[in-house]
This record gives structure tokens, C-alpha cells and sequence, in this order.
């Protein structure tokens, strides 16, 4: 066992040309630090860890309230941890343009996640997310400036972060329909946006299948938390969003069904094994989706992945 004291300490930092020695400060202190690391007292030391297994898919499930409710209320301070630090990494990465009041989405996030302990929402909330939905969201905001958008589709929409993102910016929308098949995304995302749901349904989101949707007029029925299905409505959907084209297996079935000059914004990648449709470039990405006015095009490249976008009139 080696003995130091912190007189000894301090003499090996001392620089003589710039340092004046404080030793006489010490001398009558005999306190000493132990060095100790021998392998008995390494292993009197209890050491937890807890692996942060990042963007694992959201638990799909038939959306049920109560249950949902009850089961994602639950104690769980090590996932709890694990989405504050995931709802950080992604607001240092997002970026609304200049003279944006995003202040919301920093709320909306501190309740979901003090709310919803009890559940991983690392595969929405990410850095990579954060960058490729400002990125999106900046050139909307570019192409559309003072332009009425109506009702405002997410197709693929997880738990509301582009809704959300959306309503902090100056861009004129009447209402959001965040479309997800999982029932988990749609209890979260109504449970972010609560304010915006109980505002006659400014936000909604809903388990229609985007293969369901009629995007020339929508007949849409929500499930309430209550159980029951809400009067069937129709609206029209003026401004569509599909962020996870690459992810479709019928891209050009489903591409077909929008209807000519619809506005609409559309994402996908570059080659990836999970992708049922990748692109191999910015050409062939704006060549599988034609429009009448192309607005925007682009490509920004994220860690080891390329993202394609493509803003305008079907």
C-alpha cells in the first residue's frame, strides 16, 4: 500500500518558475490519502450498470388507455434516466429557423417522459431524428412561408415529434393528423399533445392505415381513450408528410393514391438492410416521385446515413 500526503502531492505538481509552495499551509496536517487498489478492496466495491440499448423499436400494441395508462405510469427510474438523456441529445440537435418560439417542445417532452416513465421512446427521440426533421422543417418553412396548409397529415408520424415541431413555427395550419399503426405511438403522441387534442382536436393522432386513407377527402373514425369510436368526419387532407418512404414496400401503390397538386413532403434513405425500398441517389429518389412543381430538393447525410427530401405539387 502506497502513502502520499499532501504535502508530497503537492511539491510533484509544484512548477518552481510559476508556483509558490503553500506547504507551510499544511504542516501541521498529517492527513493522508490512501492509494489502495488491491484486488480485496477492488472487490468490496458494488458497482450497477445499466445498458442503454438505443433505438430499439417501440413496443407495438392495440391501443388500449387504461392499460397503456397504467402499464406506462409505472416506477422506472433507469428507463426514466435513459429518456431524459435521449430527450436531451435531441433538443441539442434540433434547429427551428430564426425567430421561433420552440420553447413547447422542451415542455411537451419534461411532461411526457415525467408522466411515462416506463417506456423506451429512443427509437423517436434521437439525435438523428432531431436532425433530419429540422432539416425538413426549415425548408418547409422556405417553401411555404406565409402559405395556408389546411390540415396537415404525418403519415409514419411515432409519437408526435413533427406535429409538435410543426405547431412551433410561424407556418399557417389548421390542424395536425399524426397516422401511426402502432397503438403505442398513438397513446404517447395524444398524451404529448394534450393541450392540442383537447383544442377541438387541433392535434389527433389516430391508427388509420395510410393504404386507408382517402387524401382527396378522409372519412377518419378515432378510437377514443374511452373505448368507444368517435362519429365518423371528413376532412381534407392539404399538405401530406411521409418521412419513412423507404420504409413502404408498395412506395408507388401508395404514392398513387395522392392526388394531383396535393402538397406534399416526402423523405427517404439510402441503402440500408432494414429498408424494403432504398435509394441510390438524390437523382433516383426525385425520379420514382414526380411532381408537377418540384419546390425543394435535397440531401444531407447524417452519421453513416443519406436522407433524401423532396418538398412540392404531386
Amino acid at each position: 500500500m502506497t502513502k502520499s500526503t499532501i504535502k508530497d502531492k503537492r511539491r510533484q505538481r509544484r512548477n518552481k518558475s510559476t508556483i509558490t509552495s503553500n506547504d507551510e499551509l499544511y504542516n501541521i496536517s498529517e492527513e493522508v490519502f490512501e492509494l489502495d487498489e488491491t484486488p480485496e478492496y477492488v472487490e468490496q466495491i458494488q458497482v450497477k450498470t445499466v445498458e442503454r440499448k438505443r433505438f430499439r423499436p417501440l413496443i407495438g400494441a392495440e391501443y388500449d388507455y387504461k392499460e397503456m395508462a397504467e402499464k406506462y405510469s409505472e416506477r422506472n427510474v433507469a428507463q426514466q434516466l435513459g429518456n431524459y438523456r435521449q430527450a436531451m441529445e435531441f433538443l441539442a440537435h434540433a434547429t427551428l429557423p430564426a425567430n421561433v418560439d420552440n420553447d413547447r417542445i422542451v415542455d411537451r417532452l419534461k411532461t411526457l417522459i415525467y408522466d411515462y416513465p416506463n417506456v423506451d421512446i429512443s427509437s423517436f427521440v434521437n439525435k438523428d431524428h432531431a436532425i433530419v426533421y429540422s432539416w425538413m422543417i426549415q425548408n418547409m418553412v422556405r417553401v411555404f412561408g406565409e402559405k395556408y396548409l389546411g390540415t396537415v397529415y404525418t403519415l409514419g408520424g411515432g409519437i408526435g415529434l413533427i406535429g409538435a415541431m410543426l405547431l412551433d413555427t410561424t407556418l399557417r395550419i389548421e390542424n395536425i393528423r399524426n397516422l401511426d399503426i402502432n397503438g403505442t405511438c398513438k397513446f404517447l403522441a395524444d398524451e404529448m399533445m394534450k393541450k392540442e387534442v383537447l383544442d377541438n382536436w387541433k392535434f389527433k393522432a389516430s391508427t388509420q392505415d395510410m393504404f386507408a386513407v382517402d387524401y382527396a377527402e378522409n372519412n377518419l373514425e378515432i378510437t377514443l381513450p374511452n373505448g368507444s369510436t368517435s362519429k365518423a368526419f371528413k376532412e381534407i387532407p392539404g399538405l401530406v408528410v411521409n418521412t419513412n418512404i423507404s420504409l413502404l414496400q408498395n412506395q408507388d401503390d401508395w404514392y398513387d393514391m395522392i392526388p394531383d397538386t396535393r402538397k406534399i413532403v416526402l423523405i427517404g434513405e439510402a441503402g440500408d438492410i432494414d429498408l424494403h425500398r432504398p435509394f441510390s441517389s438524390s437523382q433516383a429518389f426525385n425520379k420514382a416521385f414526380p411532381m408537377s412543381f418540384e419546390q425543394y430538393t435535397g440531401v444531407i447525410t447524417v452519421g453513416k446515413k443519406q436522407y433524401f427530401m423532396k418538398i412540392g405539387l404531386k
